[in-house]
C-alpha cells in the first residue's frame, strides 16, 4: 500500500507568491499561526477580522486588521479560516460577489466544499490546505526550524497555476519541511470526521468511564484521574508512538509488567461490555490473578506478550506507520532546532 505523493522544499517555490496579496479570513486557532508564519516567509499577508476578541491579538501581533470583504476585495489568494458552519453565509454574501476572477480559494478541513456548503465559482482555483495540528503547534515548529505535515488536494484549478500557489503556501507556512501528502479532499473530510467523532469521543469516554469505575470500587478520585491521564505520561508515550509506531510506542517505553498487561487485555477491549470488562480487569488485580499470571508470563520468557507484538507489529497499521515514516520524517521535523 503506498501513500499518494509527498511534496517537499524542493517542490515549492516561494516566489509563486511574489506578486500576490494573501488574505486571511479569520485569525482564530488556525489563522494566527498561519498568517504569522507565512508574513515570517515574507509573504505579503492581510488580516480580514470581524469584531471580536481576536482583532486585538492581531493588532498586538502587528497587523493592520481590515474588516472581511476589504480583505476579499485586496486577496489574490483568500484562505477562509472560520468555523465550518460559517463557510456558506460568508462565501455566499461576501466572498463570491467580491473575489477577482482568477483568484485562489483556500480552505483548512474540505467539510464544505466537499457537502456543496459552497460551490465555488467556475473561475477561482480552489485550495486544500489542511494542517495535521493546531494552530499553537504549527507556529512553535516554524519559529524553531521545523514544521508539522500537512495534507493538500486542488479542487479545481481554474487557472492552471493551482498547485504551484498551493504547495507555495505550504512552504511558507512550514508544512513542506517534514512533507505534505496528497489526499483527496474527500478522503480528508471524511477522515477527520471520523476521529473527531470516533475515536475522540471512545478514548474520552473510556477515561471518564475508567475514572468512575475507580472511583466507585473505593479507590482515591486524585490519584485515580493522575493514573489515568492527568499526569501526562499517557501523552508522552502516544507522542512517542506518533514517532515510531501505535506498537512500537509502548514496546519501548512500557515495563514488561504493563506490556504484559497490554498483552492480556487487549482482545477484550471495545470487544465485550465496557462496563462488565472494567470491573473483571480491577477483580483480576485486586484478587491477585494478574499477580500470578505475570509470574507464569515471566517465567516463560514473556512469550505471551512477544507473540501478542509479534502478531500487531504484523498488521497493515503497523506496516503503513512503516511507510509514512520514511515519506514524511516528523520525527526529525519535531526534533529540528531543539
Amino acid at each position: 500500500m503506498a501513500l499518494e505523493k509527498v511534496y517537499y522544499e524542493a517542490d515549492a517555490q516561494l516566489e509563486a507568491l511574489n506578486e500576490s496579496k494573501v488574505g486571511i479570513i479569520g485569525y482564530g486557532i488556525q489563522g494566527r499561526a498561519q498568517a504569522l508564519n507565512l508574513r515570517d516567509s515574507g509573504v505579503d499577508v492581510l488580516v480580514g477580522n470581524r469584531g471580536d476578541r481576536y482583532v486585538a491579538m492581531a493588532t498586538d501581533d502587528g497587523f493592520d486588521v481590515l474588516s472581511v470583504e476589504e480583505v476579499v476585495d485586496k486577496a489574490d489568494v483568500l484562505l477562509l479560516l472560520i468555523p465550518d458552519q460559517a463557510h456558506r453565509e460568508v462565501y455566499t454574501t461576501i466572498v463570491e460577489p467580491r473575489l477577482r476572477k482568477g483568484a485562489a480559494l483556500v480552505v483548512a478541513h474540505g467539510f464544505s466544499l466537499h457537502f456543496k456548503q459552497i460551490i465555488p465559482r467556475d473561475d477561482l482555483d480552489v485550495l486544500l490546505l489542511a494542517p495535521r495540528m493546531p494552530g499553537g503547534p504549527i507556529r512553535e515548529y516554524y519559529t524553531r526550524g521545523s514544521g508539522i505535515p500537512a495534507f493538500v488536494d486542488v479542487f479545481q484549478d481554474a487557472s492552471g497555476q493551482a498547485w504551484r500557489t498551493l504547495l507555495a503556501l505550504a512552504k511558507g507556512m512550514g508544512f513542506t519541511r517534514p512533507g505534505v501528502v496528497h489526499v483527496a479532499l474527500r478522503d480528508e473530510t471524511e477522515l477527520d470526521l471520523f476521529t473527531e467523532q470516533y475515536l475522540v469521543p471512545t478514548i474520552m469516554k473510556a477515561i471518564q468511564s475508567g475514572f468512575e469505575a475507580l472511583v466507585e470500587a473505593g479507590y482515591p478520585a486524585l490519584p485515580a484521574l493522575m493514573e489515568l491521564y492527568a499526569s501526562g505520561e499517557l501523552g508522552e508515550v502516544l507522542m512517542a508512538a506518533a514517532d515510531v509506531g501505535l506498537f512500537q510506542g509502548w514496546q519501548q517505553n512500557a515495563s514488561p509488567t504493563c506490556q504484559f498487561g497490554i498483552a492480556s487485555s487487549y482482545a477484550q477491549a471495545l470487544d465485550m461490555d465496557q462496563g462488565a470488562f472494567m470491573k473483571d480487569v480491577i477483580h483480576r488485580i485486586q484478587s491477585g490473578d494478574f499477580v500470578e499470571s505475570l509470574r507464569q508470563e515471566g517465567e516463560a520468557g514473556y512469550a505471551a506478550t512477544q507473540a501478542h507484538w509479534a502478531r500487531l507489529n504484523g498488521t497493515l497499521l503497523s506496516s503503513t506507520h512503516d511507510e509514512l515514516n520514511k515519506l514524511v520524517p516528523f520525527a526529525e521535523a519535531r526534533d529540528a532546532g531543539k
